[in-house]
């Protein structure tokens, strides 16, 4: 019998993540340095908090009101448990015909493939198939048998995501994409050109921990801590980051169930169809947030070894927790990150 901490509703999910959101958010601010003349905008969206806060003398409400509605327009677009969004009706017309999409799901698509084949499929967004057999989308965990894995692993390839101009399609018959792993970051960085565009000085963009910001003084240094995946304490560390790089962590303390004493969590392998049990954490730094945020899932499926040599060939930081809590950190991190108590 599964937790009663994680009953199969998603109105259950929206709460732990809310609670695990509050968690990161008191951590996050607690290294972090804004003054006191703060307009501030949150809403919950994506399946996360989301949180824009503007440093001004004056008001600016409406343009962090905005950036709310910029993520709510993209939520519209991209959640699959939207009847009317691209991305269900996509799901809806698998292996049968192409669907007219926004430009804003067909650039996101376009990256999620790119980044598919960089990572030679360990983020791919048509492990939807399997994160809804495994309950992930609506909150209705169960564990799948081995025969129903294997059925929708012949399901999951991003090749066959065919794009007509502004048409998509997806190649079989019970298809199912998942924007998971790489919406929220698409969504901070629509927000962020958003602010910039509005010359705004300074500002934090903060999605469920998929985080941005926004600096004009020269050499100011954001201080940002990464959570525990163990729950020992309440940071693992800090990063010192500079202005405009995008931060997101992977981790198997996001959304998970234990059924029979065991944890099942959401980051899937795309191979295998199970969690995978290479890592615990995987924070990205990255100039893009959607690039960040995709690639802490995939470097999270790869594992410790293959994921620095995939950081160091891209030029991103990482910070990993293995699954024997052995911390790595990519080379150009090391000077930029500095554990809790040291």
């Amino acid at each position: 019998m599964s937790s009663p901490c994680y009953a199969p509703r998603r109105i259950r999910s929206y709460l732990i993540v809310i609670v695990g959101v509050l968690v990161v958010l008191v951590l996050y601010w607690r290294y972090t340095e804004l003054s006191h003349n703060i307009t501030k905008a949150t809403a919950f969206l994506m399946d996360t908090l989301v949180t824009i806060e503007i440093e001004d003398a004056g008001g600016l409400d409406l343009v962090a009101n905005k950036g709310i509605e910029i993520m709510q327009d993209l939520q519209n677009k991209f959640d699959v448990n939207i009847s009317s969004s691209d991305v269900a009706r996509i799901n809806a017309s698998s292996g049968i015909n192409p669907v007219e999409v926004s430009a804003d799901t067909l650039e996101l698509l376009e990256e999620a493939i790119r980044i598919s084949r960089l990572t030679k499929g360990a983020f791919d967004i048509t492990i939807g198939a399997l994160t809804k057999e495994w309950g992930f989308t609506d909150g209705n965990y169960r564990v799948p048998s081995e025969r129903e894995i294997k059925d929708r692993l012949k399901l999951v390839n991003y090749n066959d995501i065919k794009i007509y101009d502004s048409k998509v399609e997806l190649a079989k018959r019970g298809m199912f994409l998942d924007l998971g792993g790489i919406a929220k970051g698409y969504a901070v960085d629509k927000v962020y050109e958003f602010l910039k565009s509005k010359g705004i000085k300074r500002a934090i963009i903060n999605a469920g921990g998929t985080i941005k910001t926004i600096e004009r003084e020269p050499k100011r240094i954001w201080k940002i801590g990464i959570k525990d995946p163990t729950g020992s304490k309440g940071i693992l560390g800090v990063l010192y980051l500079d202005s405009g790089l995008a931060v997101a962590t992977s981790g198997d303390y996001e959304r998970y169930f234990i059924k029979d004493g065991v944890k099942y969590h959401h980051l899937l392998n795309p191979k295998t169809g199970y969690p995978s049990k290479l890592c615990k954490s995987v924070t990205v730094v990255s100039k893009k947030a959607v690039e960040a945020d995709a690639l802490s899932t995939a470097i999270f499926v790869l594992g410790p070894k293959e994921g620095l040599t995939l950081a160091e060939r891209l030029g991103i930081g990482v910070v990993i927790v293995d699954s024997e809590n052995n911390i790595l950190v990519s080379d150009n991190l090391k000077d930029r990150f500095k554990l809790n108590g040291k």
